[in-house]
């Protein structure tokens, strides 16, 4: 069970979760994101690639760019500069792919000398075929030093 600290993740979970019905998880045709436009500044998508496992961004909320500095839409998370927390990041976004349920961590971010220090990140898998994960609905909540 996951435990909220933060209800921008409550209310996606929450979304997400009206929306899978008895499914594992909704296909991406089931979000609207006119249901929640408050949300949408930190939200991220991600399509899964297989053979390698691969994860593009196709979708950084507004507030996300802003924070990291950099847009990295149609980029792979190995493009990505995740530093020290590399290999965590990606174990986590496997973990929602193999074991098909969400996901909601806190992640060390001050290595990135930004005006945050930390992030919470909740993963939501989505489903096509309602069999395997191929997107991850991503909320980001960025903590900063004022809020730390």
């Amino acid at each position: 069970m996951l435990e909220f600290s933060y209800p921008e993740h409550q209310q996606l979970y929450d979304y997400w979760d009206s929306k899978r019905g008895d499914r594992f998880a909704p296909c991406r045709g089931d979000i609207d994101p006119i249901d929640f436009p408050h949300l949408l500044p930190n939200l991220c998508l991600y399509k899964v690639h297989r053979n390698p496992l691969r994860y593009e961004a196709t979708l950084m909320g507004t507030r996300v760019v802003e924070i990291w500095g950099i847009d990295y839409t149609g980029k792979f998370v190995e493009d990505i500069v995740l530093g020290p927390v590399y290999d965590q990041v990606t174990e986590q976004f496997k973990y929602v792919v193999t074991h098909k349920e969400p996901t909601l961590n806190d992640l060390d971010a001050s290595w990135l000398d930004k005006d945050y220090v930390k992030y919470s990140r909740l993963m939501l898998p989505l489903s096509e075929n309602g069999t395997d994960v191929d997107r991850l609905f991503v909320s980001v909540v960025l903590l900063t030093r004022e809020t730390t």
